[in-house]
């Protein structure tokens, strides 16, 4: 067989190519195939197998962007974002890392090398379309004053790139408006605006801003003439872009004013570049005044997002822009505290916290509860709000941020009566400077208190209430609340985010939850060593409440057999919250050691967990009486002593059932459904609570839990509904621990089989999939091949 590429439209010579087949085609000799560009999932597969993982959607979708579909762009895209460290691998996905530097092709790349090959007009003109490809029917003329040639010699230059297939022009179909000139691939238009000295880019960029101005729609904030790419939040980035590129060359006033405007508008949506159009804004500002509290608005964003680079240049900004008054000084300083935080710099942190508390009164107190409460120390935040008064401020912001941090505090104690207080007369949504509230005021820290405790429902409802949506709370917040709702899905697209970009230790104790609930998922889904990778991310560093840490880490242990190793793991994290006075968190570690007790045939240290278990969730309403009532039953399932001792558990699972569907979260609600059908007494319900369990657990795609409560379906004598997708995840089960390095002695143990039918189980595996050894089973599975997706 014969393969005869041909490239349709250009260059014009290859045209006679296509129609020399034409004869051959219409005798049906040869078949012609048209190759349309790639398609993300056809991106995705490229990259999975280049990087050895999972590429997440962000880095497929700008890779698809970069190329536009063109194979040979989607190859060097993928090699330079690997080569580069602009993507790193964490827990089996490729995640592109957030501010990168750009991505630009090298000058041996094919394309680089083609471009300077068609002579140094066609690279000139190149070059300055790059900068000019958004400005629609004036692109050539505005090419021509760029680059100082003539209109006959730009437009034969033009038309060169469209032969050669780099640019689509004004006949170029939908891909451009009619009247406009565009690179067909973004990867080369962004390295040919690598490649502009800077003489060229302020030259070419005040060209085009001169242009945009004097179009009316631009000075009324409207979406200029153009190729209608993008809409007006495009058209304004480029707009900034090229202020920013142009410098002194425009008017210093209008610039500013445009820069001001621009980058209040796309402050959520362009992060590092709208500030970048912020700081030089106020640099061209006759007077920045007006923009400082922009300036520390975004700064506060940033340190949010983890860009702690905002963060650093901030103060000098303001310093060499503006004389800072008191307030300004005492706003840098809590923006700077909370990047400490942020990056993970504890030792800087509690330099600053020590300095701040030294001499503190009311005026002062904000700093001081600020560090202490970034480093754990809440039982200090407790003392210095009383000692100082802050909650009590005369200036609302000042109070409503002293309440809240000391609501939280008694919260961590275990004591959650304050928050709930707090709630019914909540601040304004304003209430309180950006450094010290963050996102929408002091209401973010009874938000964070409520995720901490586990309480979405008084969450939702508080949120409802005051009109507020979830979306604008930070990344660590969308997280926890996405795990709680049952959002398994975008709850863990968001983790791997967040771990990515390395957010240690920012807003505790939320960022300490971050790991521990992405391990939870990761574990519940058939990861363990993924579960257990995650945890020792945070470790890592040094993460303030790590206890909260330590009951996933014992899951882990567990269900590879190590009892021992949890056993320590939970009574080190209880020590731990001893010492430093926190109750928050401990719920789960008593309840986890309780029933590691049982299992182990210590009844009467199970019983004494139990006992400190009830203390300490005691004033948690209903999550707290929930973990305490499925404790006791799988306790007592567990221990053939203790369900002899005890008489008064026969209504623990209608109670906890009954508990968990008011509490509204579907993994408590599903483990409390499997606890309460295995219960010794629960035969008369446990069919039904057995099946509304396996769907619940389907539904996040638990896979571990899928089995186990398959396996209490079998010994109870329920049909598994569709066997034939139970079979399929149980596949994909053995598929994800075969990957996570599991022996078959290892899986009959933390599946609760034979190895006899682990080992049946993996060859009927390997021949349904076409796979012949671990190694290959292993690679498919990092891949995400398609053999394992369930649909």
């Amino acid at each position: 067989m014969s393969v005869a590429p041909v490239r349709c439209g250009w260059p014009a010579e290859q045209q006679a190519e296509r129609a020399a087949l034409t004869p051959l085609y219409d005798s049906r000799a040869v078949g012609i195939t048209d190759l349309p560009p790639l398609t993300a999932p056809d991106i995705a597969r490229i990259l999975a197998v280049r990087l050895h993982a999972v590429p997440d959607e962000d880095l497929v979708a700008e890779v698809h962007r970069l190329s536009g579909g063109n194979a040979a762009a989607v190859t060097a895209a993928a090699g330079g974002l690997a080569e580069s460290g602009m993507v790193r691998v964490l827990i089996g996905h490729a995640q592109l890392v957030a501010h990168a530097r750009i991505l630009v092709l090298p000058d041996d790349d094919r394309f680089v090398r083609t471009l300077r090959g068609l002579g140094d007009v066609v690279w000139r003109v190149a070059k300055a379309l790059s900068l000019l490809e958004h400005m629609g029917a004036t692109t050539a003329r505005l090419i021509t004053t760029a680059t100082g040639l003539s209109d006959r010699t730009v437009g034969e230059a033009l038309h060169r790139l469209v032969r050669y297939g780099f640019v689509i022009g004004p006949d170029g179909g939908r891909a451009a408006r009619a009247d406009g000139w565009a690179f067909r691939i973004p990867l080369v238009a962004r390295a040919m605006q690598a490649r502009l000295g800077p003489y060229e880019r302020r030259v070419t960029s005040a060209i085009a801003v001169r242009a945009l101005w004097a179009r009316p729609s631009t000075a009324a904030g409207g979406a200029p003439e153009g190729n209608g790419r993008g809409g007006p939040a495009a058209h304004d980035a480029y707009l900034a872009d090229r202020i920013l590129d142009a410098g002194t060359l425009l008017t210093r006033g209008r610039a500013a004013r445009e820069l001001f405007r621009v980058a209040e508008r796309l402050r959520t949506t362009h992060g590092r570049r709208a500030w970048d159009w912020l700081r030089t804004a106020v640099e061209l500002a006759d007077d920045p005044a007006p923009g400082v509290s922009a300036v520390l608005a975004h700064a506060s964003d940033a340190v949010h997002r983890g860009d702690s680079h905002v963060v650093e240049e901030t103060a000098t900004t303001l310093v060499r822009a503006h004389p800072l008054d008191a307030l300004t000084r005492h706003t840098l300083a809590a923006v700077e505290i909370t990047k400490l935080a942020a990056t993970g710099d504890l030792a800087g942190l509690d330099a600053r916290h020590r300095a701040h508390t030294a001499v503190v009164d009311r005026d002062s107190a904000v700093l001081a509860v600020l560090s202490a409460s970034l480093l754990g120390l809440w039982s200090e935040v407790r003392d210095l709000v009383a000692r100082t008064g802050l909650d009590q401020h005369p200036h609302p912001p000042q109070r409503a941020f002293g309440a809240a941090l000391a609501a939280t505090a008694m919260a961590v104690a275990g004591d959650p009566a304050a928050v709930y207080q707090s709630l019914r007369n909540p601040p304004a949504p304003d209430a309180g400077p950006p450094w010290a509230t963050g996102v929408f005021g002091a209401l973010l820290h009874q938000c964070e208190a409520l995720l901490a405790m586990g309480d979405v429902k008084t969450l939702t409802a508080f949120l409802d209430e005051r009109r507020l949506t979830v979306d604008r709370l930070p990344p660590q917040d969308v997280f926890l609340y996405q795990f709680l709702r049952g959002d398994w899905r975008e709850a863990m697209a968001n983790a791997r985010r967040l771990l990515v970009n390395a957010l240690p230790t920012e807003r505790v104790p939320v960022s300490a939850l971050v790991p521990a609930r992405a391990s939870t998922m990761l574990l519940a889904q058939g990861w363990p060593s993924r579960a257990k990778a995650v945890l020792d991310i945070a470790r890592s560093v040094s993460t303030p409440m790590a206890h909260l840490l330590d009951a996933d880490e014992a899951a882990a242990h567990l269900f590879l057999g190590r009892a021992d190793d949890a056993r320590e793991t939970l009574r080190r994290g209880l020590a731990q919250a001893s010492e430093s006075g926190y109750v928050l968190g401990t719920g789960p570690l008593w309840s986890a050691l309780a029933v590691t007790e049982a299992a182990e045939g210590r009844p009467d240290a199970a019983v004494s967990c139990l006992g400190r278990l009830r203390r300490a969730v005691a004033a948690d309403g209903e999550g707290g009486r929930l973990l305490y009532l499925r404790t006791r039953m799988e306790a007592v399932r567990l221990s053939p002593a203790l369900r002899k001792a005890s008489d008064d558990t026969a209504s623990d699972g209608p109670e906890a059932v009954a508990v968990a569907r008011a509490w509204g979260q579907p993994y408590e609600t599903a483990r409390t459904l499997l606890a309460a059908a295995a219960a010794p007494r629960a035969k008369p319900r446990g069919a039904h609570l057995l099946r509304e369990a396996y769907d619940r657990f389907g539904q996040l795609d638990a896979l571990l839990w899928r089995h186990r409560t398959r396996m209490a379906m079998k010994d109870a004598g329920i049909t598994v509904p569709d066997r034939r997708r139970a079979a399929q995840e149980m596949d994909l089960l053995l598929a994800r621990l075969v990957a996570e390095g599991l022996t078959n002695r290892q899986l009959a143990a933390a599946l609760s089989l034979s190895e006899t039918s682990v080992s049946s189980r993996l060859n009927r595996l390997f021949r349904r999939v076409g796979l012949r050894s671990r190694v290959e089973l292993t690679a498919a599975v990092t891949m995400g091949d398609p053999l394992f997706d369930l649909g």
